[in-house]
């Protein structure tokens, strides 16, 4: 497998075409791309966008990549419903990367005054948005003591030619690496690469232990060694088939104005740590293509990183319930709600369940744990259980003052309150579902397939 933006888009192009939508009409670089693929987001697998034909700018831009549980799936080579159980049976798997003297990366490079971050297209995403923002840039730098690399993401607000500012606001390995050698007087050298395989995407945005190297679970994803090749100006090596690398140091005890920006709640944010990215170096291949994740409440940034975590949480909890069946992050709840199916649950057990991932995910503020009858991807299956089989005095557990992530507009202090629901039946009961013949069901079902197609 090729590990390139380009190879995936012709694939995709060529095995399932109806997976991508390409405009060749002129699209406003401003708010256009975002209000499509958020309405794209009310269809059940939106497909990737590439807009040929930008105002302004020769770049075309390819966007909304991880929109669809379908692509995810395609990404990795794996069948959609064995996302998960994939994950936690595969992602275990390392390759070291491939280093390399050469690539069509080092095509163009601009270094000193000619540096220019406006010749490329970087959208304004909301009206509330501070000004344009790099959305897709996978971060890479290394830890200053032990040199172990790391991949990441983080808003990238455009201030002028050659720099820009951000907020590490996750409180992830780059804010400590950030905040160690700003005790010393030192900047950060980091390197920030656009367009890059979907999969090499997917492990910066999983968390690893500081001793892994996101690089290295990238090639384990893609089953071959990432190629990479030495920065110009910093040191770091950065993958070889990016589109576009930005080089630079994240600048110490220098605050900038940044944000706001529409974060994944779906709420402008201005909490950020403010700091400054003076920009290095340039490198990009002959007619790049940009690439954008749409921000704000949108599958294309959801998706991305619930793709690793929702197989950690699985596989967390099997260790201590081997009858879970399924596990699940709605998009309705961005980051915040969970559902959760339970193959003959003992009595009390729905509610361990319900503490213990508490405990493992500090983003969560609503689980709801279901028989296994009900299918936790579907949504009103999952309420009408909570309709049928839920009484609030037993089926309850709150719990209050608890830590929570900084973005959650309704939080006081980083502080929320939790709520866990057992929609379980008792044991005892004796109800039966309503029922029909499955050949009759599936006869129905391929004879309305034929005649009837909704709109979205």
């Amino acid at each position: 497998m090729q590990d390139d933006l380009r190879s995936f888009l012709q694939y995709i192009r060529q095995s399932f075409p109806e997976e991508l939508l390409e405009f060749s009409s002129p699209v406003s670089l401003d708010y256009e791309i975002t209000a499509c693929a958020l309405e794209l987001d009310k269809y059940p697998q939106p497909p990737i966008l590439l807009f040929q034909n930008v105002d302004g700018f020769q770049t075309p831009i390819v966007a909304n990549l991880f929109a669809s549980n379908h692509r995810l799936a395609r990404i990795l080579g794996v069948q959609p419903q064995n996302l998960v159980s994939w994950w936690s049976a595969n992602s275990k798997k390392r390759i070291k990367p491939n280093i390399v003297s050469s690539a069509p990366l080092k095509d163009i490079m601009k270094l000193g005054n000619d540096i220019n971050l406006h010749e490329f297209p970087i959208p304004i995403h909301f009206m509330n948005d501070a000004g344009r923002y790099i959305t897709a840039g996978v971060i890479i730098t290394k830890d200053p003591q032990t040199n172990i690399g790391n991949m990441s993401f983080a808003r990238l607000q455009v201030k002028d030619q050659h720099t820009l500012a951000t907020s590490l606001h996750s409180r992830g390995d780059l804010w400590r690496y950030q905040q160690r050698q700003e005790e010393y007087q030192r900047g950060l050298e980091v390197a920030v690469a656009i367009g890059v395989h979907p999969a090499i995407s997917i492990a910066a945005a999983t968390q690893l232990p500081s001793d892994e190297d996101e690089l290295d679970l990238a090639g384990g994803l893609l089953n071959a060694p990432v190629e990479v090749i030495k920065a110009e100006t910093v040191d770091l090596f950065v993958p070889a088939s990016a589109e576009l690398v930005i080089e630079g140091v994240i600048q110490p005890n220098i605050r900038v104005d940044e944000g706001p920006f529409g974060e994944y709640t779906g709420y402008a944010s201005a909490r950020s740590t403010r700091n400054l990215l003076t920009v290095t170096a340039i490198t990009h291949r002959k007619n790049p293509i940009f690439q954008d994740i749409t921000p704000g409440y949108s599958k294309d940034h959801l998706n991305l990183s619930k793709i690793s975590r929702v197989p950690r949480m699985y596989e967390a909890l099997h260790k201590y319930f081997s009858n879970i069946v399924n596990i699940h992050y709605p998009h309705s709840g961005t980051h915040y709600h969970c559902y959760v199916s339970l193959h003959n649950p003992l009595p009390g057990q729905a509610k361990q369940v319900i503490a213990m991932l508490f405990g493992l995910d500090m983003y969560l503020k609503l689980i709801i744990v279901v028989d296994d009858d009900i299918d936790v991807t579907n949504e009103q299956e999952v309420l009408w259980a909570v309709a049928t089989r839920f009484q609030a005095d037993r089926d309850v557990v709150l719990m209050s003052g608890v830590a929570c992530n900084l973005l959650d507009p309704s939080a006081e202090n980083g502080l929320s309150a939790k709520l866990g629901i057992d929609a379980t039946f008792s044991p005892s009961k004796k109800i039966e579902k309503t029922q029909l013949p499955t050949p009759i069901v599936e006869r129905v079902k391929k004879a309305l397939e034929e005649l009837y197609h909704p709109k979205p």
